[in-house]
């Protein structure tokens, strides 16, 4: 059910009952997002049509009944026919004028468009094993375990330790004595 107040379906129920006759069910209703409060009526034709002749025994006042019910279903159909007519102008136009817009752009096209510049993209720091292996390649003569200190600027223990797990793993091998070079 939409809310009449704020038009949301977030509601629940707070309350229910049947009419009298027991044609409908009253429901009170909360919107959940106004607050409001509101209620409903929900039965079914064929209820509505049986409550109408069981009321009056005349024919005539059923037959007034339906026109009534029928009436009312009937205006309820043409607002929403007409509200879907002017959805669909609306489409129309819209598709019209990006169509228009389309056909200036190929007019357009033959003008130089700007190329959009690359953006340069921060890179990431590299891990200190990354970085002294990185070292390492370059010299393709070797290079020795002072160098990499003076370069990188990390301690003693730190380069040994970096230099001996690479050359476990075989990416690095030993040149001389103290010199190592990529693999």
């Amino acid at each position: 059910m939409q809310c009449p107040h704020c038009g949301k379906t977030i509601n629940e129920v707070i309350d229910s009952r049947p009419t009298k006759g027991e044609i409908a069910i009253r429901r009170r209703r909360h919107c959940l997002a106004c607050g409001s409060r509101f209620t409903t009526y929900e039965c079914t034709e064929e209820k509505l049509l049986l409550a109408s002749i069981k009321k009056d025994a005349s024919q005539e006042a059923a037959i007034t009944n339906l026109k009534v019910v029928l009436t009312c279903i009937s205006t309820g159909f043409k607002a929403l026919t007409k509200e879907a007519e002017k959805l669909m102008t609306k489409v129309d136009k819209l598709e019209k004028a990006k169509v228009a817009k389309g056909s200036k752009r190929m007019g357009a096209a033959k003008k130089k468009v700007p190329v959009k510049k690359t953006v340069a993209r921060k890179t990431t720091p590299l891990t200190t094993t990354a970085t002294v292996l990185k070292i390492i390649k370059r010299h393709k003569r070797g290079v020795d375990i002072t160098k990499l200190k003076d370069r990188t600027g990390f301690d003693d223990s730190r380069i040994r330790n970096i230099v001996s797990r690479a050359y476990r793993e075989g990416k690095i091998r030993r040149v001389g004595r103290g010199i190592y070079a990529a693999v």
